[in-house]
């Protein structure tokens, strides 16, 4: 799947998925232009308050719900996979 970049010179281009977060060149001008996507620090950002979270769910979990928490835990380690998958 191909993703849209926007140039500084106006031209909307796109370029292949495995470019997200990295630089690609306008075809137009051939300046470097960044690539936009889940490697931004925005994201990067949000990945570790996400991580943040489980980790703290999961441990109030363990403390207070017992084996209910090892549930959470589980989820939890499920959902930090994921995140570590989307390239933080």
């Amino acid at each position: 799947m191909d993703v849209p970049v926007d140039c500084a010179c106006g031209h909307r281009f796109s370029v292949p998925e495995s470019l997200v977060g990295g630089l690609a060149q306008c075809p137009e001008c051939g300046k470097a232009t960044e690539v936009p996507g889940l490697r931004d620090p925005l994201w990067r950002v949000l990945q570790v308050l996400a991580l943040l979270a489980v980790v703290a769910a999961a441990w109030f979990g363990f403390q207070v719900g017992g084996a209910g928490g090892a549930m959470l835990g589980g989820a939890g380690t499920a959902v930090v996979l994921w995140v570590f998958s989307r390239g933080l």
